[in-house]
């Protein structure tokens, strides 16, 4: 018995050692990925940040203005490991100057994917309204959008659509429509998320290249006129909770069922481990490398610091407090539990955005 006893300490303790050295490898090598310096960047920033940029958008005030307007029929293929999305929209312009000299048919989405199967952008009507030229697109397009995941599944995005010429050097009068610039259909619904108020506004983009083409003040940064069109959208987190984090739910409770029974506690332990370490690895192949830095990292090293604990408290109880004080052991082990328990719970409520 005594011999049996030892191997089975000698397992406990190797099973913990497994568990936290799988935490850390998987933890440490996700940190280190997205801690990897990104390359340097593209001549154009298509971004934008969550907040409204410092510097005023660019304006010609001696040219005419060209007013846009957008009403978003559609919003598709959210593709999270790829950084884009799909939008469909009737975008319509109103140009006050010269109808020859109209530029509404050289605009186009700036952070959009150019290809010739996926990107459409096409006038479908064109009319004279009290002295202006009024024009109407139907456009579709994938664009690129990087991810804020460090909050999944608590997340919210901004689905950020940026409109200009295609020649970046033409001066343009760029605006939005005084009212409404930006609706979304009625009939739009995207599953798994939750739509807000659409907004549009006058922009613009630096350029950081002189295209060739100094200009004449010196270290003077080149800026184009856009529009942008701004659909901000929330996740509905209690969706992606159960399927995402059952593998870690099976653990914890794996945990308190080795916390309630005599025998078998070394294989719950390490079916525990098993299921938390498989739950990153799925999560892992569903998003980017850097949504594993924020709660979902977080999230795991609480997971596994709980089985350690387990492995732990339960070795230091059986095998060392109860050759010295059986009575304080038996005290210890009824509140293992509810400690397990408690801890996780309260690690897993500070974490939550």
């Amino acid at each position: 018995m005594k011999d049996v006893s030892v191997v089975s300490r000698r397992r406990r303790l190797w099973m913990a050692l497994a568990a936290l050295a799988f935490a850390l490898t998987l933890q440490i090598g996700f940190w280190r990925a997205a801690a990897t310096p990104e390359p340097a960047p593209p001549a154009v920033d298509w971004g934008r940040p969550e907040a409204p940029a410092a510097s005023p958008p660019l304006r010609q005030p001696t040219l005419p203005p060209l007013q846009l307007g957008a009403y978003i029929t559609n919003v598709n293929d959210i593709d999270l490991l790829n950084d884009q999305f799909s939008i469909e929209l009737l975008l319509w312009t109103i140009w006050q100057g010269d109808p020859d000299q109209n530029p509404s048919d050289q605009l186009r989405i700036l952070n959009g994917v150019y290809n010739g199967d996926t990107q459409r952008f096409e006038r479908i009507r064109r009319d004279q309204i009290n002295g202006s030229s009024w024009s109407l697109y139907t456009v579709r397009s994938p664009v690129v959008k990087r991810w804020q995941l460090q909050r999944y599944p608590f997340d919210d995005q901004l689905l950020h659509v940026q409109i200009g010429l295609e020649d970046p050097l033409q001066p343009v009068n760029l605006d939005v429509v005084p009212n409404d610039p930006s609706t979304v259909s009625p009939g739009l619904l995207l599953p798994a998320w939750i739509l807000k108020s659409p907004t549009g506004y006058a922009s613009s983009i630096s350029l950081m290249s002189d295209l060739g083409r100094p200009m004449a003040e010196a270290g003077a940064v080149r800026r184009q006129p856009t529009v942008s069109f701004d659909l901000p959208i929330q996740r509905r987190s209690l969706l992606f909770v159960a399927p995402d984090f059952l593998g870690y739910m099976l653990a914890v409770g794996l945990c308190c069922m080795s916390l309630l029974i005599t025998r078998s506690r070394d294989d719950l332990i390490l079916a525990a481990v098993v299921s938390a370490g498989g739950n990153y690895v799925f999560i892992a192949g569903q998003l980017p490398v850097t949504a594993m830095t924020g709660f979902i990292g977080t999230l795991q090293m609480i997971i596994f610091l709980g089985i350690l604990y387990v492995v732990a408290a339960d070795e230091l109880i059986d095998n060392q407090l109860s050759l010295v004080n059986a009575r304080f052991a038996r005290a210890l082990r009824v509140l293992l539990l509810p400690s397990y328990v408690g801890m996780t719970l309260l690690g897993i409520w500070w974490i939550i955005p």
